[in-house]
C-alpha cells in the first residue's frame, strides 16, 4: 500500500509573494486604462502677452520675444499664428482634441501689429474634403499597351529630338 504524500501548506513567503504578483497585476490593468495626455504645438507663456503692443511691436521683436510661430500668412500685411492643442488618448480608442488655443498676430504694411486674435476649439469650423479626382485628357493605357507601345518608337526618330 502507497503512503498518501500530503501537500504542505504554503509558506508565509509564498503568500506574500503571490499578493505582490497580484497586486502588481491589478495595478498594470488599471494603469492601461489611463488616459495619455498629449500637448501639441507652441507652449504658451501667459507673461509675455502684455508685452504685445498694437502699433509699436514689430516682426523681429515678436519672434525674438515668443519664437518662430507653427505657420504664417502672407496676405494683408501677413499674420502670425502660434498654435497649441491638447489631445487626450483613451485605451483603445483614436486620440481626440480637447483644447485647442491659437494666438493670431497680424500685421499692418510697416510690419508692426495691427491686431491680437485668440481663438479656441469652439471657433474652429470642420471642412469635408471631397475624395473626387479630376480627368485628364487623353485615353487611358493598361500596362501591357503602355510596354508594347514604345517598341515601335525605338530608332524611328519619332518624339526622339535627337534623333537616336
Amino acid at each position: 500500500m502507497k503512503q498518501a504524500i500530503s501537500i504542505p501548506p504554503p509558506s508565509e513567503k509564498g503568500k506574500t509573494w503571490f499578493r505582490c504578483a497580484a497586486t502588481g497585476l491589478a495595478m498594470a490593468c488599471l494603469l492601461a486604462c489611463a488616459p495619455v495626455i498629449d500637448n501639441r504645438g507652441y507652449v504658451f507663456d501667459e507673461s509675455l502677452l502684455p508685452q504685445l503692443k498694437v502699433g509699436t511691436t514689430s516682426q523681429t521683436d515678436i519672434i525674438t520675444l515668443m519664437g518662430s510661430p507653427s505657420t504664417t500668412s502672407t496676405l494683408n500685411g501677413g499674420a502670425y499664428y502660434y498654435i497649441s492643442s491638447k489631445f487626450i488618448t483613451e485605451a483603445y480608442r483614436a486620440p481626440r482634441e480637447t483644447e485647442r488655443r491659437v494666438l493670431a498676430i497680424f500685421f499692418d504694411e510697416e510690419k508692426k501689429v495691427r491686431d491680437l486674435g485668440f481663438y479656441t476649439l469652439e471657433d474652429g469650423n470642420f471642412v469635408t474634403l471631397v475624395g473626387r479626382t479630376t480627368e485628364t485628357q487623353g485615353r487611358e493605357l493598361s500596362f501591357l499597351q503602355q510596354i508594347f507601345g514604345n517598341l515601335g518608337r525605338i530608332g524611328s526618330g519619332e518624339d526622339d529630338p535627337g534623333g537616336l
